[in-house]
């Protein structure tokens, strides 16, 4: 349950840009927006331990866009890893919205 609760918070932070306009979404994400590095950090890990499913995959991807300015400062790999975090920007909406589905569909 609480890998369903990490992905869901993590697909509501991916897909900020698009729920901001809706009502009573925009509370909800301005909350949420200081944590999102410690969110993506959690996500990341979560998807460390769960690395063999779906969600898990998922999950790793997210949380290294989300905390790609953390990520940076790791030694030795720190570059790369922010690097894999800029590569796939262009496609945060599509696993924002592959993440917050797994979660939802994970929670029940």
């Amino acid at each position: 349950m609480i890998y369903a609760l990490i992905a869901i918070l993590t697909g509501l932070l991916l897909l900020a840009d698009t729920f901001v306009s809706m009502r009573g979404f925009s509370g909800v994400i301005a909350a949420l927006k200081p944590y999102e590095t410690v969110i993506g950090i959690v996500a990341l890990i979560a998807g460390v331990l769960h690395f063999f499913s779906l969600l898990g995959i998922a999950l790793i991807m997210g949380g290294l866009m989300l905390g790609t300015r953390a990520l940076t400062t790791v030694p030795n790999i720190g570059d790369e890893l922010g690097s894999a975090g800029n590569a796939l920007t262009p496609f945060r909406g599509l696993i924002g919205g592959i993440v917050l589905v797994l979660g939802v569909i994970t929670l029940f």
